[in-house]
């Protein structure tokens, strides 16, 4: 096959669409990718780059379409609506103008839906189907951004995302949850396509937590999704003893953490910053248990978040905050307890009986997530899926 990805993000920005291009090259087909300028995740262009017109660069024997941005859309609604419109316009003109010749399009939407758009542009003028993997679902997800949700946003909302979906040929989601607004929006079926695991080349991280007291850890971005300000009151509710709540990563709201961590004097709370990918691996193999959560959010809840996989992979009792679908593979599998993300008094029980469960039941835990990432996780898998989809799609196109 001969496929053009659209997508937001790509390297050197670290996103699973990458894992997928790799893989797609190493099977012998030809993969392009049209996207912007790498930002990510502190919407500022990466050094090497610079976030001026457009241009076209090589890797790992594909080309890569890239174009400017809106910087500093991380701390702003209003530049993060308009690098979306931004995305949007200069996409569907290079997708137009670059699409000939290829045999489908393929949208990786880690955002927004409007990704898509540029994906639909060259359809309409190129002729060949266009494929779409969500990982954001929308109208759920777009609320949750502060969208006032009253009749006409929703009439509007619900016609282009309706729009969206009826336009694309396939549809994959990476929750089981997303199933039922694509049958609300597209009238038919989807395929699931959940997260996979992206191997690295793992090192020993220079953060070494202290072995001998109990660590209970974090990693990844820090934003208001992850509510880890409650989860925080939490532990300190609970004042478990000998008991660490390390927290490895950045974000928009690390610093509200820290001013109530300081606030507070709470000494058994680490603010420990961001570490390589590289090494995020070996910081959750030191920990006895592993912290996932999310804000209670209707769009939030249905999401499988990629962390889960890192999770499993490091085979610990995993404490969610969160309800929805992690919670339900959570539960379904034996992996951990979970809590109401709303309830302080709730997360600081869920803090006490996760102990008490990774006692008794971390053998469970380490068989079941391997069990998962062996069947339903497994990358070969996925992408087969995916794969064999796209080239019955051509055929029918043809």
């Amino acid at each position: 096959m001969k496929i053009l990805v659209v997508s937001e993000v790509f390297w050197p920005e670290n996103f699973l669409v990458n894992d997928l291009v790799r893989t797609w090259k190493s099977q012998g087909h030809t993969v392009d990718i049209l996207t912007q300028y790498p930002s990510y995740p502190e919407s500022h262009v990466f050094e090497g780059y610079e976030n001026k017109g457009e241009m076209t660069e090589e890797w790992e024997g594909s080309k890569i379409f890239r174009f400017r941005f809106i910087e500093g859309y991380k701390d702003s609604i209003v530049r993060k609506f308009a690098n979306y419109l931004l995305f949007v316009f200069k996409g569907q003109r290079i997708a137009r103008r670059v699409g000939q010749g290829y045999d489908v399009v393929f949208v990786s939407q880690t955002g927004p839906l409007t990704v898509a758009l540029p994906a639909l542009a060259a359809k309409r003028k190129w002729k060949m189907p266009v494929a779409i993997l969500t990982l954001d679902i929308w109208p759920d997800v777009l609320y949750s951004f502060g969208i006032p949700k009253n009749k006409f946003t929703e009439w509007l909302i619900a016609r282009f995302v309706r729009y969206v979906y009826r336009n694309c040929d396939e549809i994959f989601v990476s929750s089981q949850r997303f199933k039922e607004n694509i049958r609300r929006f597209a009238d038919r079926d989807s395929i699931y396509a959940p997260n996979w695991l992206q191997q690295s080349d793992e090192v020993e991280s220079t953060l070494r937590l202290d072995a001998a007291q109990t660590n209970i850890t974090f990693t990844g971005n820090i934003s208001r999704y992850q509510n880890l300000l409650n989860v925080v009151k939490g532990f300190e509710k609970a004042a478990l003893p000998n008991a660490v709540l390390n927290i490895v990563g950045d974000g928009s709201k690390a610093q509200e953490v820290r001013d109530y961590i300081a606030a507070h004097n709470l000494q058994s709370v680490k603010m420990h910053g961001r570490f390589p990918y590289n090494q995020v691996g070996d910081i959750l193999r030191q920990s006895d248990i592993l912290l996932l959560p999310l804000i209670a959010n209707e769009g939030i809840e249905k999401t499988e978040p990629l962390k889960l996989q890192s999770y499993l992979h490091a085979g610990k009792p995993i404490f969610g905050v969160l309800r929805g679908s992690c919670r339900d593979i959570i539960d379904e599998y034996g992996l951990g307890l979970c809590a109401r993300p709303d309830d302080i008094d709730d997360i600081a029980r869920g803090f006490a009986d996760i102990l008490t469960f990774a006692k008794q039941r971390g053998d469970h835990v380490r068989t079941a997530a391997a069990e998962l990432l062996e069947t339903r996780f497994k990358k070969e898998r996925i992408i087969q899926t995916i794969t064999e989809t796209l080239e019955k799609c051509i055929e029918k196109q043809q």
